[in-house]
């Protein structure tokens, strides 16, 4: 149910009614607004520039993070190949001291015998030749050859012929054969 009610204001002087809303108090109020609305305005601006304050600062620090991340990065690269390449320097160097060891350590019996079979592989066709050797290892050789099979060579030892080296004579030419040089032809190129 709806009622309709009045209220009267009484300022203590009878007759005249009193105004409830005056012209400055409406002035005042659209004054207010109008601040309001200013004030707003320029809070929005503020906002759009943080926002876009924040953008700018947000694609600048995207822009350093990539910028060090390819710093780094390549930095790594970098690193990995001097890697890399001193392992490969690293890996012959081993390969080649392990080399000379395990050449160092072969008797001397057994030198002899693969520098017999490198004239017997190299020699193609068989020749008649004198293979030469040192008198301290012609029976060496000898059991090298007895080993190899039957070659159309003849031993002689000759004091002239230093230790470790085979000298084989033919018609068309003189052959020398030592350890020393093989260890270094082997070593250079490795």
């Amino acid at each position: 149910m709806l009622t309709q009610r009045k209220i009267e204001l009484h300022d203590g002087a009878s007759g005249q009614p009193k105004v409830l809303i005056t012209r400055e108090m409406l002035a005042d109020c659209f004054q207010s607004a109008q601040l309001l609305d200013s004030a707003r305005a320029q809070a929005e601006e503020l906002l759009r520039q943080a926002v876009e304050h924040r953008e700018e600062m947000l694609e600048q620090a995207r822009l350093d993070f990539w910028s060090r991340a390819h710093a780094q990065l390549s930095a790594w690269e970098r690193q990995r190949k001097a890697m890399c390449d001193n392992l490969e320097h690293y890996a012959t160097s081993i390969a080649n001291r392990a080399f000379h060891c395990l050449l160092e350590e072969v008797p001397p019996p057994k030198r002899l015998s693969a520098l017999v079979k490198q004239l017997v592989t190299t020699q193609i066709p068989p020749m008649k030749a004198t293979l030469v050797c040192n008198p301290l290892e012609h029976e060496q050789i000898a059991q090298a050859l007895v080993q190899l099979g039957s070659t159309p060579w003849k031993l002689r030892p000759d004091d002239q012929v230093k230790p470790q080296s085979l000298l084989l004579e033919t018609d068309e030419g003189d052959f020398r054969i030592d350890w020393a040089s093989m260890r270094e032809i082997l070593f250079t190129n490795l």
